[in-house]
C-alpha cells in the first residue's frame, strides 16, 4: 500500500538492523495450503507439536505434519467462518473448532468424524448465538465460549465437556461482542475475556454467581483482539492484549491501568519502519516463565514487496519495547494472521493471507538476552 507517495521501508541501514535485531530466524519449510483468495486464519499445535492444524477462510481445516508441513488430511467443520481452533490437551487426535454458525465442535482426526457438538444457546435465550471465541480449561473439564451481541445480549457460555450439558452462562459483565476467551494455563477455574466494550474481565468460575465470579475488571478502552496469559511466576497474574488498532497493552490483573502500553506509532518506531499504517501486531509469546515477553510484528499489510516480520522484546525492567529479532524469507508474503512459537525448538510457525504456512528456525549464529519485573486493580460484579 502507498501513503502520500511513500512505500513502507526501514528507517536505518541493513548493517544497523543486523546489529539491533540480533536473533535471526530463517524460513526452512513452507507449504501452500489454501487456494487463491483464501486466507489462513488460525493455527493450533497438538501437545507434542508433531501436528499443526490451520483453519482457513473457506471454512476448512487442514492438519499438517509439524516438521515438514506435509498435509495429512483436511475437513470442513462449519458452513460459516471459523473463529477458533484448538487441539485437545488430553488426546492429540481430537480437534476443537468454533464458528459464527453458533457451534463448537470436537473432531476425531483418525475417523474424520465429529465426536461432540455444543450449541450456543442458554436457558435464558433459545436463540443460537454466533460464537466469536472459545477455550477449554487446563483440566479439559469445562468448555467456555463468548458470543456476539444478539438481541441486546452478549453471553459467556459454559459446558461440561464430558456430559455435554450447558452449565450456565454470564451475560451482565460485557455489553458488546466478546472477542477473546482464555483460560488460565494453571488454574482451571480462572478465565479471562475481552470484548468490543473495551473491558478485560477475569472470573473465578467456581463461584455460584456471575457477581461473585467477576474477580477483576480492567478498562482497556479499546477492543482487544488477541489476549494471552503471560506468566511471570507460578501464579500467572499478567495478561497481554493486542488491540484492533494494533496497539499493545500489558496488564497485571490487579492493577487499574496497564503496566505498559505502546501505540501503533511506538511499535513502528521499535520495528525501525516508516509507515505505521503498514505495521501490525501478530502475537505475544513467552520464551519461558519469568522472561520478558517477545512480540511478533509485521509490516506490509497489502504490499508484499515491502513486507517484513520482526521480533520486539518488552523489557519489563525498563518498560521499553526493544528490537530483538527478524524472520527472514526469500519469498514475498502478505499479512501474517496467525503464528505459533515453540519453546522447545525456539522456532516459529506462521500463516496468513498468502495461504502459505511457514516454519522458521533459529540461525544458530545469532544471540539472545534476558531480564524481568511487575505491579494492582479492583473488583466489579454482575449476576449469574
Amino acid at each position: 500500500m502507498d501513503y502520500d507517495g511513500q512505500a513502507d521501508s526501514d528507517t536505518c541501514s541493513q548493517e544497523e538492523l543486523s546489529r539491533l535485531f540480533q536473533s535471526t530466524y530463517e524460513s526452512v519449510t513452507s507449504a501452500t495450503v489454501a487456494k487463491k483468495e483464501t486466507y489462513c486464519l488460525h493455527l493450533a499445535p497438538d501437545t507434542t507439536w508433531d501436528n499443526v492444524a490451520v483453519a482457513m477462510s473457506d471454512m476448512s481445516v487442514a492438519v499438517l505434519k509439524g516438521s515438514t508441513l506435509q498435509k495429512l488430511f483436511s475437513f470442513k467443520p462449519h458452513e460459516k467462518s471459523i473463529t477458533g481452533l484448538k487441539f485437545s490437551t488430553t488426546n492429540q487426535n481430537l480437534i476443537w473448532t468454533s464458528s459464527t454458525d453458533g457451534l463448537v465442535k470436537l473432531w476425531d482426526a483418525r475417523s474424520n468424524r465429529m465426536e461432540k457438538e455444543f450449541v450456543g444457546k442458554s436457558e435464558e435465550s433459545a436463540v443460537t448465538k454466533p460464537i466469536n471465541s472459545f477455550d477449554v480449561s487446563s483440566n479439559e473439564k469445562i468448555l467456555c465460549a463468548g458470543t456476539e451481541l444478539v438481541r441486546n445480549g452478549v453471553f459467556l457460555l459454559f459446558w461440561d465437556i464430558r456430559g455435554g450439558d450447558v452449565l450456565g452462562g454470564y451475560w451482565e459483565s460485557h455489553t458488546d461482542d466478546i472477542t477473546q476467551v482464555k483460560f488460565h494455563p494453571f488454574q482451571p477455574d480462572t478465565v479471562a475475556t475481552a470484548s468490543t466494550d473495551g473491558l478485560l474481565n477475569v472470573y473465578d468460575i467456581s463461584q455460584n454467581s456471575e457477581d461473585d465470579a467477576l474477580t477483576y475488571c480492567m478498562n482497556a478502552s479499546v477492543t482487544v483482539d488477541k489476549l494471552a496469559w503471560t506468566p511471570q511466576n507460578s501464579r500467572c497474574e499478567h495478561l497481554s492484549g493486542i488491540t484492533d488498532i494494533h496497539s499493545l497493552q500489558y496488564w497485571d490483573i490487579k492493577e487499574a491501568s496497564p503496566l505498559h502500553k505502546f501505540s501503533r506509532e511506538e511499535v513502528t518506531t521499535a520495528m525501525r519502519r516508516k509507515l505505521q499504517e503498514e505495521c501490525y501486531l501478530i502475537n505475544v509469546d513467552m520464551p519461558d516463565i519469568g522472561e520478558d515477553p517477545v512480540i511478533l510484528a509485521g509490516s506490509g499489510l497489502e504490499n508484499e514487496t515491502s513486507g517484513c516480520l520482526r521480533l520486539l522484546k518488552l523489557d519489563l525492567h525498563s518498560g521499553r519495547l526493544q528490537p530483538h529479532g527478524m524472520l527472514i524469507s526469500k519469498q514475498k508474503q502478505l499479512m501474517t494472521r496467525a503464528a505459533l512459537y515453540h519453546k522447545g525448538t525456539d522456532s516459529y510457525i506462521t500463516a496468513g493471507e498468502c495461504g502459505v504456512v511457514r516454519v522458521w528456525k533459529k540461525d544458530e549464529k545469532t544471540v539472545v538476552r534476558k531480564e524481568p519485573v511487575a505491579k494492582h486493580q479492583k473488583h466489579r460484579a454482575k449476576p449469574y
